[in-house]
């Protein structure tokens, strides 16, 4: 007679977190490769030059060292880690597009460096957790731009060896319980308050999280970008590589404070540290952008998602209803448009699911228009402005292969 083996319970739970783990991943990966066509392509008769376009865009971040995340050929703050992770992000997406090993290296190399510069510390439960500040080992603990680095990386952890995925996962499981958990003191030593968490559990804000540290204070308000790219992006992909059902509710809940938080005429307030502001509609609505097409794809919850394409139509409308003249959104160069273009990726989303899609379609080739005219592109910032070339190569990244960037 056999001896049963006994498995402690811990262990087997641990076990069958690690299965869901692997078949989530698998999972991502056939959406991945049979990625949804558009109904309506609004690339049609510009898809040889966009693809030009992109190419000869990726050729120009491929110059930058993004893999050391300290960009070359430019002051505009080169060791920004969400700069640096978009440009990752567009060069994986390239390389999912045209099969250019050389970028996804690149992009991989950029995930090994963020990895490394983690800076660890303990929760205020006594676990490990870890934080990447924005800018260098002293920046600041910004979770609107941590949350899109972050991004980044999960993104990027789909194709990269076991090995690396290990690195991968860990680094955004010590966040997530930094995020979850909070700190028990300053990480960074500067004497600030501490909390517990930086997700709001109670009352009209349920779900938001909070920036992090703020002009040198603790900042747990909500913090609209921080829900988006935090609460929503990030933890609908970890939730996604893990199957943990905590993550998805994290993310289930961010994105249902984004849509209240929205405005009867589809407009995402920019809300941070306590106080709604006026001057960043667009980047708002780039950001948020991140966040519903994520939980769309990953949080596998149809009634969220029937819920999105109901109440994001009004969001449609209001971008359609602010485009320029010219095909562009925003005031040239401004801090605003510079981070606008990722918005683009709304209506490219909304395709699916929107109708009537012909005014959509229209705005979306206007833009691309604009993006070909040379002399537009280069009044627009790319292949200058960091921060608008990132956001134009994903968004042309998803025209061209939808979701090649999640």
């Amino acid at each position: 007679m056999r001896t049963p083996v006994r498995i402690d319970r811990r262990e087997f739970v641990q076990a069958l977190a690690t299965l869901a783990g692997v078949a989530a991943t698998q999972g991502r990966a056939a959406a991945q490769a049979t990625a949804r066509p558009l109904p309506s392509d609004p690339a049609v008769g510009m898809r040889e030059p966009l693809a030009a376009y992109f190419d000869d865009l990726c050729a120009w971040i491929m110059g930058l060292d993004v893999g050391s995340n300290q960009l070359k050929g430019t002051k505009d703050t080169a060791t920004s880690i969400f700069i640096n992770g978009n440009f990752a992000r567009v060069l994986m997406a390239s390389c999912r597009i045209t099969g250019n090993q050389a970028h996804l290296d690149e992009a991989l190399r950029w995930g090994d460096t963020f990895c490394s510069i983690q800076q660890r510390t303990e929760s205020s439960k006594g676990g490990e957790a870890g934080f990447w500040p924005d800018c260098g080992p002293q920046g600041n603990i910004y979770f609107g731009d941590a949350g899109t680095a972050a991004h980044a990386l999960a993104a990027l952890h789909r194709e990269a060896a076991p090995e690396r995925q290990a690195t991968y996962r860990a680094a955004m499981e010590r966040m997530a319980r930094f995020v979850i958990d909070g700190c028990p003191h300053d990480p960074q030593g500067a004497g600030r308050d501490a909390t517990p968490t930086w997700i709001i559990r109670d009352g009209n804000d349920a779900g938001a999280i909070g920036c992090g540290y703020y002009r040198g204070k603790l900042s747990t308000e909500p913090y609209t970008i921080a829900t988006a790219t935090t609460g929503t992006a990030f933890f609908s992909e970890l939730f996604a590589i893990t199957g943990d059902p905590e993550y998805k509710g994290i993310a289930t809940r961010a994105v249902k404070w984004l849509l209240r938080s929205r405005n009867d005429d589809g407009e995402i307030p920019y809300t941070l540290a306590g106080q709604t502001l006026d001057s960043w509609p667009l980047d708002t609505m780039s950001y948020c952008t991140e966040a519903f097409i994520a939980a769309d794809r990953l949080l596998d919850d149809d009634a969220l998602r029937t819920a999105l394409h109901r109440e994001l139509a009004p969001s449609v409308q209001w971008l359609l209803a602010g485009q320029n003249p010219d095909g562009s959104w925003g005031a040239l160069r401004s801090a605003d448009q510079q981070r606008s273009p990722r918005a683009v990726s709304l209506l490219v989303w909304a395709l699916r699911w929107i109708e009537p899609k012909e005014p959509v379609t229209d705005a979306i080739r206007r833009y691309c228009a604009f993006l070909l005219d040379a002399k537009n592109s280069k009044a627009y910032g790319v292949k200058e402005l960091v921060r608008t070339t990132g956001f134009v190569g994903l968004a042309l990244a998803d025209m061209l292969k939808p979701d090649s960037t999640f």
